[in-house]
């Protein structure tokens, strides 16, 4: 009998000993999964297991912290236990309000403007699909994108809004409505396939990962292709971008997203020493000192009329002093009636093939510019 109960006693001690050692509940299925890689995008970052995917997003004005953390679970699972912190988004979205045209043309890009129910200034959308959507009446017009209007959104309520960030502003009263506020920082990337690569995050909210996929791998496949095939010319010609607005120049930084694509196609950017990644507001005796002698002056404006040598000097006379305007070197994009903005975030091989054809007309035999045209007298 006493020995029975020091054995009893063993076993007790032993299965205590075994309680104590166990994981959480929840924890003995969190297994990450490998496989996922982010190649040039630093906004966000992705986490797959085996019953939900975590999406980070970082926050560009302080890269120490998130500015988001998603939680995606498939819409036809039970919530596992003990997720993580973060805001649970239930995929695949099924409708969404968009506040920006590149959130529609992404999803146009993805096959997935169907889930589209609401959108932010539908006036600065080219998309047909969407302008007839809110002629129809099946798309909400919810207004300005800086102030939505919440009782519509409210009662749209749909699964998500892609929404775009920008420093020190808030989403005011939608951020109360218990809609998941899906943050796209895209704008922020100094990589040009940074940016594309940026379809990918959205592709993992609607089911779409494996179209996007392909179709970013099209894209990096065709951006490197003029890459490379500028890369080996001794020749770069210098150039600057833009005009002058509200008596500031505001030029892309020397890092920027701009920047770099200007010398992936083939050209010297005048200010390619600079170290900033974002824009530069320059007077523009400043810029006229350090660009006024570049060989090639490139700007996108938003005109009624084609831009020419006699309307830009009308603008602002002093434009005149530059060496590209005396040369007649000047390629312009009127973005009134071209889809540039809508495709410079998801096809920055189209706009750079643009660029290189303009620098190096001689390597694209036969090419046809599809947004920048040489500005007429």
């Amino acid at each position: 009998m006493k020995l029975l109960n020091i054995t009893l006693l063993f076993s007790i001690i032993l299965i205590l000993a075994g309680c104590n050692n166990r994981k959480p509940a929840g924890q003995d299925n969190i297994k990450p999964q490998t496989g996922y890689t982010v190649y040039y995008a630093k906004g966000f970052q992705v986490k797959k297991y085996d019953e939900y995917t975590t999406v980070s997003v970082r926050d560009p004005w302080d890269t120490t912290r998130m500015l988001q953390t998603y939680v995606l679970v498939a819409k036809n699972k039970d919530l596992p236990a003990n997720l993580p912190k973060g805001t649970i988004v239930r995929i695949p979205l099924e409708t969404v309000a968009t506040y920006s045209t590149i959130h529609c043309s992404t999803l146009n890009e993805l096959d997935a403007v169907n889930l589209i129910k609401g959108v932010c200034e539908p006036q600065y959308i080219k998309l047909s699909n969407i302008q007839d959507g809110v002629k129809s009446g099946a798309i909400v017009d919810l207004g300005m994108a800086s102030k939505p209007d919440t009782e519509r959104l409210i009662m749209l309520s749909p699964d998500a809004i892609f929404a775009t960030p920008i420093q020190g502003w808030t989403y005011g009263s939608i951020e109360k409505a218990g809609i998941p506020i899906l943050e796209t920082t895209d704008y922020t990337e100094s990589h040009p396939l940074g940016r594309a690569e940026w379809i990918r995050y959205y592709s993992l909210f609607i089911g779409k990962e494996q179209l996007a996929d392909s179709l970013f791998a099209i894209t990096e496949k065709n951006y490197n292709a003029v890459k490379d095939a500028v890369a080996g010319t001794a020749n770069r010609p210098s150039v600057f971008t833009d005009m002058r607005y509200q008596n500031k120049w505001n030029m892309p930084g020397g890092k920027s997203f701009m920047a770099n694509m200007l010398s992936d196609s083939g050209a010297s950017y005048c200010w390619s020493d600079d170290n900033s990644t974002t824009y530069m507001p320059l007077a523009f005796e400043s810029v006229l000192d350090k660009a006024g002698e570049a060989d090639f002056w490139i700007i996108k404006y938003n005109w009624p009329k084609d831009m020419t040598y006699q309307s830009l000097e009308k603008e602002y006379k002093p434009y005149s002093h530059f060496k590209a305007f005396k040369g007649k070197n000047i390629y312009g994009c009127n973005t009134a009636y071209s889809s540039y903005y809508e495709d410079l975030p998801i096809h920055p091989d189209y706009i750079l093939k643009d660029m290189a054809y303009i620098f190096h007309p001689e390597l694209f035999a036969g090419y046809t510019p599809k947004y920048y045209k040489k500005i007429g007298e």
